[in-house]
């Protein structure tokens, strides 16, 4: 009798160490589809900005009059935002033949746009990047939402030069907003700036409601001495 009352014990304690298990990977996959499966946008969802571009905004953007620093004539190699340790490369895009604005490939790539300002040019370079994706999680612009004024932003290219900005402002617009929107977003500016654009709002199923919007501006090096300054004595 006692044996079969350890046998008994003993096959218990399996039978809870088992049925904990199975509660731990139940919650443990319910986590995983709150997270992941329910929120994450993929090759197949819509991440586009905007129903098309007014021609008007395709037109390659004319340099500033203002006197600037010599621009350096090097392709975009990367795109960093230190605060929350992005650090990444970036591929060219532009628009569809419906002239929508195409998307990076990937949670890690950031897109620059070459109807666009390059960087160093004045004007607006605009950027955009996945906030998450699907079997990843949070991707490269996932904390785009949480910058506020004063984060730096980076920009390097291939030779080593690193452009710096400050953010101005943060704000969400509607995915298909006006084009009087639009314009304002990724138009001409009359300072040199940077526009990071994501996605926000609430995800669907197929695609979020809102854009998220950062504009930097660009900090110079006022430490530098100027080209035609007059020589020690």
């Amino acid at each position: 009798m006692r044996m079969a009352d350890e046998r008994w014990s003993r096959l218990s304690i399996v039978i809870m160490v088992a049925g904990v298990a199975a509660l731990l990977a139940a919650g443990a996959l319910t986590l995983f589809a709150l997270t992941h499966e329910e929120c994450c946008s993929d090759v197949g969802t819509a991440t586009t900005f905007g129903t098309g571009l007014d021609s008007a905004l395709l037109t390659p953007q004319p340099s500033p009059t203002a006197p600037l620093p010599t621009p350096v004539d090097a392709p975009i190699a990367r795109i960093a935002i230190p605060k929350y340790e992005v650090d990444a490369p970036v591929v060219i895009r532009g628009v569809d033949a419906n002239r929508v604005m195409e998307t990076p490939d990937g949670p890690y790539n950031v897109a620059w746009y070459n109807f666009s300002q390059r960087p160093g040019y004045g004007s607006n370079a605009v950027f955009s990047g996945h906030v998450d994706y699907v079997d990843y999680g949070p991707a490269v612009f996932w904390h785009l939402k949480d910058l506020v004024e004063g984060d730096t932003i980076e920009v390097r290219l291939t030779e080593g030069t690193v452009y710096t900005y400050r953010v101005v402002s943060r704000s969400q617009v509607a995915a298909e907003p006006t084009q009087e929107e639009l314009a304002q977003i990724v138009g001409e500016t009359p300072t040199e700036v940077v526009t990071l654009i994501t996605c926000g709002g609430t995800f669907d199923g197929r695609q979020y409601d809102q854009r998220t919007i950062v504009r930097a501006e660009r900090v110079y090096d006022t430490t530098a001495p100027a080209a035609d300054a007059a020589p020690a004595p």
